[in-house]
């Protein structure tokens, strides 16, 4: 399978575990340097799967985005990338005893994602679109409409900043073949209130299959509504299907969300049945959750 994913490409700097000292500087057990972003975590996942993947998102002419090129050049993967005079972006992210992670990005390159256009977007198989920059989504959604045909799947999982004006994002939610997003993201692109926690048992699958159904706005489109450590929900038009988690120890939630959804939106776009596609998911998501970074293919290096 020829896959393209679209979106962020950033270099995820890595805090975890402080150690309890008095005074303003602390002792941490790991800082480490890792590619990061939406686009990067799905390509990887999806190589790892056995596709050819070609990321396209944006960095700087620096040494930090030459250093995400050999990473997925080293892993198999073509970097389709916009060079641009500003730099690579980054996040800090810290992760606590937990595995809880918080992150303070900054986006540089990758809020200009596509302003070249989108070359290759007809040939592939299947286009998986990560959060992008209002201006981003709007490069790709004229992209989309200037194709004289579609022979590929599009799968969208958006970004905070796209679910915040869902009028803007109303094209590509349409054009979706497939969104993906977690409960909190849906209650927002549906205007309802977020989700509750039930009685300390997380959201009710219920609750999640409600707000597929009301992603869904046309015909042959399929969403999928994770909740975290309590499984996802895909409604795929007709009927609800729930995938359980698997059980692990975690280490961090970071990429955990790119890892469940790239991998659901593989087996998904190869016809594969609901419950292997969400069985697979959440195989993928507990592997992630076992590591500090937010993928699998190591720290950056030359």
């Amino acid at each position: 399978m020829k896959v393209l994913t679209i979106g962020a490409a950033v270099v995820d700097i890595v805090v975890a575990r402080a150690l309890p000292m008095r005074g303003a500087k602390q002792d941490v057990e790991h800082i480490g340097l890792y590619a990061g972003g939406g686009a990067v975590n799905a390509g990887l996942n999806f190589a790892a799967r056995g596709a050819r993947v070609a990321v396209h998102a944006a960095v700087g002419r620096d040494l930090e985005g030459s250093l995400i090129a050999d990473l997925l050049a080293r892993q198999g993967l073509r970097a389709a990338f916009d060079a641009l005079d500003e730099p690579t972006g980054k996040a800090v992210v810290i992760v606590d005893e937990q595995g809880a992670a918080r992150a303070y990005a900054q986006r540089g390159a990758s809020a200009r994602v596509g302003e070249g256009g989108f070359p290759g977007l007809g040939d592939c198989e299947l286009v998986y679109v990560t959060g992008l920059s209002l201006k981003s989504q709007e490069c790709l959604q004229a992209a989309l409409a200037r194709l004289p045909r579609r022979g590929f799947r599009l799968a969208v999982t958006p970004g905070a900043r796209q679910l915040s004006r869902p009028d803007g994002l109303a094209a590509l939610r349409c054009a979706a073949d497939l969104l993906c997003m977690n409960a909190h993201e849906a209650a927002r692109l549906c205007g309802e209130d977020p989700p509750e926690d039930v009685d300390g048992r997380g959201i009710a699958p219920e609750r999640a299959e409600a707000l597929a159904r009301r992603v869904v706005v046309r015909e042959g489109q399929g969403a999928l509504v994770t909740l975290g450590a309590s499984g996802a929900v895909f409604y795929d038009g007709q009927a609800a299907h729930f995938g359980a988690p698997h059980r692990v120890d975690v280490v961090s939630t970071v990429g955990a969300g790119d890892a469940y959804a790239s991998a659901f939106a593989h087996e998904w776009a190869r016809g594969a049945s609901p419950s292997r596609a969400l069985s697979e998911a959440a195989a993928s998501a507990a592997e992630v959750i076992g590591t500090l970074p937010a993928n699998l293919a190591g720290a950056l290096r030359r």
